[in-house]
């Protein structure tokens, strides 16, 4: 009995070292991609900004915990169903409340911590494409710009604009610039930040952060929608996620076996984004009632993860590895 009693001192453990980690990654990443040619990495900065890191970390930072938990579950078997029953305590626990509370932390935050607009997309005394014209103003201020020169290749000559003024904006990836003169200009476009190339992921990594990017994002609207579903939304998937450990002894290959629950855990993410927003408008015609059909995303996981407890328990020999070991 002794190993049932120390597994949750061991998540905890992999999950504060995990979340140490990612979220120092989490803060020098975010101020290589935004900050780094506009002001120096601060303690204060770091402050302001480690709220709304610990909430970005959060999610990866507890499914990381419990594939690694989950190695050691197979190194030292014991009941499959309890340790199954631990570690979606433990992991539901953690995360519900590690992101209520980041999330209330990140709200108390002041906004001004945060990097201007205008200097995360454009570069004084340069020029910067938006969409077929060029802007390059002669000074920022907040969101405010100073005067700028704007260039429309498309147009006749004279192609060049001044403005004696212009404001910044974005939703949702796009950005607006309001720009005041003889003539007021109004742009809109999707840009992509002025310092992306520091920081940058490789095209692999940056679509599996994505993944945790948009999972994170609907979690978010969750709780500040719906507390009741952004709860049914966690459990849900770490019922599944701690399920599919049973894919680390599906075969004889422990390697394969990881990648496979790798591979699974990726899945999953894609998975919920896909039936709660692209399939929810069909989901909606088929199930009647509204509130079943809101919970659609968290009953199909569940269904998943009952199925795979079933097949884990009738089907796959609970020493595997600790047998091929020996051998």
């Amino acid at each position: 009995m002794k190993e049932p009693l120390r597994l949750p001192f061991v998540f905890l453990l992999v999950f504060l070292c995990a979340t140490v980690v990612l979220t120092s990654l989490q803060l020098f990443a975010g101020w290589g991609l935004e900050d780094s040619e506009v002001r120096r990495f601060t303690f204060e900065l770091a402050v302001a900004r480690l709220p709304r890191a610990l909430f970005e970390v959060m999610l990866p930072a507890v499914l990381l915990s419990i594939v690694l938990l989950g190695f050691r579950m197979v190194r030292r078997p014991f009941s499959r169903l309890l340790g199954f029953l631990i570690v979606l305590g433990v992991s539901y626990a953690v995360l519900v409340n590690g992101m209520i509370w980041s999330h209330r932390a990140e709200s108390g935050v002041r906004q001004s911590a945060g990097t201007p607009v205008s200097a995360q997309y454009l570069q004084p005394g340069s020029f910067t494409a938006v969409g077929t014209r060029y802007v390059a103003p002669r000074s920022l201020k907040g969101d405010s710009l100073g005067p700028l020169l704007v260039v429309d290749p498309a147009r006749k000559a004279p192609r060049f604009t001044l403005y004696t003024s212009g404001t910044v904006s974005t939703k949702d990836g796009i950005v607006s610039l309001q720009l005041a003169g003889a003539k007021p200009l109004s742009l809109r476009e999707e840009m992509r930040p002025a310092t992306t190339p520091l920081f940058g992921a490789d095209r692999f990594t940056d679509l599996f952060l994505r993944d945790f990017r948009v999972m994170t994002k609907d979690l978010r609207e969750l709780l500040i929608r719906s507390p009741g579903r952004f709860l049914v939304a966690c459990f849900a998937l770490l019922f599944l996620v701690s399920a599919s450990l049973s894919l680390l002894r599906v075969t004889r290959w422990p390697l394969f076996n990881v990648l496979l629950l790798v591979l699974a855990v990726r899945a999953y993410l894609l998975l919920y984004h896909v039936l709660a927003v692209d399939f929810a408008p069909t989901i909606g015609r088929v199930v009647s009632d509204p509130l079943l059909a809101l919970l659609a995303p968290s009953a199909a996981f569940i269904v998943l993860g009952v199925l795979l407890l079933l097949v884990d328990i009738l089907f796959i020999p609970p020493e595997r590895w600790t047998t091929e070991a020996g051998r």
